[in-house]
């Protein structure tokens, strides 16, 4: 993962784009919170900033970089609705779905799926990375008893490194 800066002053958002993001804003319930108390429904513990390294150190994935959307109020920049889905997406770490059904969210661009049945972990995308399957596993295990063994499904065949991850446990 590579971070970028820039010494570029922001430009300023045009009177048209000013006018849309306004009419947004006034077109969307923004006042209704209720999408951000359904993205945290059944949290139940993350790593800090999502920050996974790789056994060489190497950051492979962090949500620091994405620390300027703790702002609640868009830039003029940009559109009021697209930064309320990127605050959103910014909920990260393990939740339960419903019982035995469990998501690891925001430790990679995918989500993984871990269904809990009686002959063990059934793991639904092993996400994109081994550093980041490894992560999504030791999460799983801290917040749930160990299985007594395991399926993957991969419903991305070009993404298998998380099989590797979750056998290296």
């Amino acid at each position: 993962m590579t971070e970028t800066t820039s010494t570029e002053a922001p430009k300023e958002a045009s009177a048209p784009v000013v006018a849309q993001h306004a009419a947004t804003l006034k077109a969307l319930p923004f006042s209704d919170i209720s999408d951000f108390e359904d993205a945290s429904r059944g949290f139940l513990g993350t790593l800090e900033n999502a920050r996974i390294t790789s056994a060489q150190g190497r950051v492979v994935w962090s949500l620091e970089p994405y620390g300027f959307l703790s702002d609640p109020e868009a830039p003029p920049t940009v559109d009021p609705s697209l930064w309320r889905q990127s605050r959103l997406n910014m909920n990260h770490g393990i939740f339960e779905v419903v019982p035995g059904v469990y998501q690891v969210r925001g430790l990679d661009i995918a989500n993984m799926t871990l269904i809990e049945a009686d002959t063990g972990v059934i793991v639904v995308d092993t996400l994109t990375s081994i550093e980041g399957a490894r992560a999504a596993m030791e999460l799983y295990f801290k917040q749930r008893p160990p299985a007594r063994g395991g399926r993957d499904l991969h419903p991305h065949p070009h993404r298998p490194l998380g099989r590797r991850a979750r056998r290296a446990r």
